[in-house]
């Protein structure tokens, strides 16, 4: 299979049905953000994307690390606050 083969086709499927362009390395980025909000661990993500070390997917993925734990944050002061409530 050529290389661009995916690319070529994914462009043609996006146009065709109205969706935005995206290239099969935004799917990895998405796979990588989604496994973050919903609290999977970093040691797993860069295991299943394939890096060498963890701090390598930390660094790319920082801002993502941040908003998830932000998100976390803010379900457990829900929790808490609810539960004071009561």
């Amino acid at each position: 299979m050529h290389p661009d083969s995916v690319t070529d086709w994914l462009k043609k499927f996006s146009k065709r049905h109205g969706l935005p362009h995206i290239n099969p390395h935004g799917f990895r980025h998405t796979m990588a953000s989604m496994l973050y909000f919903n609290g999977v661990d970093s040691v797993s993500i860069s295991k299943r994307l394939g890096h060498a070390q963890v701090s390598t997917t930390a660094n790319i993925y920082a801002h993502v690390i941040e908003e998830a734990d932000q998100r976390n944050a803010d379900i457990l002061s829900e929790i808490f606050l609810k539960k004071a409530r009561l």
